[in-house]
């Protein structure tokens, strides 16, 4: 029994989608084993299938190994959002484990924006976020994590935190990012070559068919640090008010994708809950 008493689990979920001969995404291979669920509303306002990730865990504990898998086959799309914030509960021994890889093939276009991942005093998190493309699949997604609970005022006195991305095309690594923090206060949080006093931090990257539109976009947007690696689109957002960088981070998503794909945006109602 590690964090809130309860055994660690092993969870795991994959979605596969497929575009019919009319042009329709459909899912075509659903796996899914406590406490992970995928759950497929279908909002009038969006025009490709929606996927929410659901952990009926209510949380990730020390010892809990999870994953998800998207694949997203060729001319297919989706987008993948989050039910609510995923909380890392405190550990004094292993760290959690979460492991997503997404794959979208020729043509293909998926949207990852799973909600906040918060960390709580003494958590220990090892993610790692995989995304394989064929040449000319888009994808747009983020992530954002957030040091303690900032409602409550929580004081980080420990934890550990290590985060990677690894973005390949045509099995060619594209771009490649790792934050890694062995012990983690707020004393660090608070250094101004580091977090500067933020307490959420957010990435998101884009690669599309018009980079310098993706880039245009990004920098219409206040508060917002960006560049191209290439053809891909990295930024990053930094605040010490969790609510006030997730609005800039929903405004950020929203134009990239009204402007690059023509989709609605506004966003899942999930996100304006």
């Amino acid at each position: 029994m590690i964090g809130l008493g309860r055994p660690k689990v092993s969870g795991r979920c994959l979605a596969s989608f497929l575009c019919g001969a009319d042009g329709t995404t459909r899912l075509s291979d659903l796996e899914q084993r406590d406490p992970l669920k995928l759950l497929f509303p279908a909002p009038l306002e969006e025009p490709q299938p929606v996927v929410v990730l659901v952990n009926t865990g209510g949380g990730v504990v020390g010892g809990d190994e999870l994953q998800t898998t998207i694949d997203v086959g060729p001319e297919a799309a989706a987008l993948v959002v989050g039910q609510a914030a995923e909380k890392i509960y405190r550990s004094w021994g292993p760290a959690a484990n979460v492991a997503n890889r997404l794959t979208v093939g020729a043509g293909g276009r998926l949207e990852w924006f799973p909600q906040e991942t918060i960390l709580f005093d003494q958590a220990r998190l090892k993610r790692r976020l995989t995304v394989d493309l064929v040449a000319s699949a888009q994808f747009l997604g983020g992530e954002i994590v957030v040091f303690g609970r900032r409602a409550r005022g929580e004081t980080i006195t420990g934890g550990a935190l290590f985060d990677r991305w690894q973005l390949r095309r045509d099995g060619r690594l594209l771009w490649a990012d790792a934050l890694i923090v062995d012990s983690i206060d707020d004393a660090l949080l608070d250094r101004p070559a580091l977090f500067g006093g933020a307490r959420a931090v957010a990435t998101l990257v884009c690669l599309c068919a018009d980079p310098a539109a993706a880039l245009a976009t990004a920098r219409e947007q206040p508060g917002v640090s960006c560049g191209l690696v290439g053809e891909l689109l990295v930024v990053r957002l930094l605040d010490a008010d969790t609510a006030a960088l997730r609005a800039r981070y929903v405004a950020l998503w929203g134009a990239l994708r009204a402007r690059l794909f023509g989709l609605p945006q506004r966003l899942s109602r999930l996100w304006h809950v």
